[in-house]
């Protein structure tokens, strides 16, 4: 093709037809110009596909990663509801101020509960990585990527679930040493020590066993409210990557 156009060129030189010649090479310059735009436009035209097929799947990352988030809430919740058990049971028989000897027996079963926490993360793999490589920008809604940006720097849990460590925390250091009893030695070290039976313990009369209990009472009052708080605004972010994805496609 190039020695084509290039014998054209010659002929038209020979024969002294400079006008055209020069009619004839701006022609080629414009179909050269025209070629290179061309291929530019396909060029964009496959960057555009190519981001469109890496946002969706994006989207579709977030999606599940969502959707474990709801799970991770829901559980948490869940274990929640079987601390509050524990503490209502608790509170049950500490009311009752008797001297039931199978007192320390009960509070001892529900002790793995009320000494323990679950805290909730989100899942924030993808939308690390999307930041992380410098690609957030692919996502091409405004109002999405800001949506994503406010849930993954939303830190309105971390207070409360620290203070709930903290107080979990507090109650193990209050009761662990009035929990200590001849079974409990006898189960971890297979040693017999000189010191009370379980039935023997009086737990359930001491005040500061009892403030503890109140404070985890209302600290996992309000970690729920928050959690639930949390489901609000997962679904809201789910049906907002779900609204657009259905707009685009």
């Amino acid at each position: 093709m190039i020695k084509f156009f290039r014998k054209i060129r010659q002929n038209l030189l020979s024969e002294n037809k400079f006008s055209r010649y020069l009619l004839y090479a701006l022609g080629e310059i414009i179909l050269v110009v025209i070629g290179i735009l061309i291929a530019l436009q396909i060029n964009t035209w496959n960057q555009e596909r190519l981001n469109a097929k890496k946002e969706t799947q994006f989207l579709h990352e977030l999606k599940q990663n969502l959707i474990e988030d709801q799970e991770a809430v829901q559980k948490t919740l869940d274990f929640n509801q079987s601390k509050l058990t524990a503490i209502d049971s608790a509170f049950h028989y500490m009311a009752l101020m008797k001297d039931d000897k199978t007192y320390g027996r009960q509070f001892s079963n529900k002790f793995p509960v009320l000494s323990n926490n679950m805290l909730f993360e989100p899942t924030r793999v993808t939308f690390e990585s999307i930041v992380s490589t410098g690609q957030i920008e692919i996502i091409q809604s405004v109002g999405l990527r800001k949506q994503l940006a406010q849930y993954y720097a939303d830190t309105s849990l971390d207070g409360v679930q620290e203070q709930l460590k903290r107080n979990t925390q507090s109650f193990l250091d209050v009761t662990t040493p009035k929990m200590i009893n001849k079974e409990m030695t006898k189960f971890f070290t297979k040693r017999d020590f000189d010191v009370a039976p379980l039935e023997a313990l009086t737990i359930h009369k001491d005040p500061e066993v009892l403030s503890r209990l109140f404070v985890m009472l209302n600290k996992t009052h309000e970690h729920n409210q928050r959690l639930k708080e949390m489901q609000v605004k997962i679904e809201a972010l789910q049906n907002g990557i779900e609204d657009y994805l259905n707009n685009e496609f």
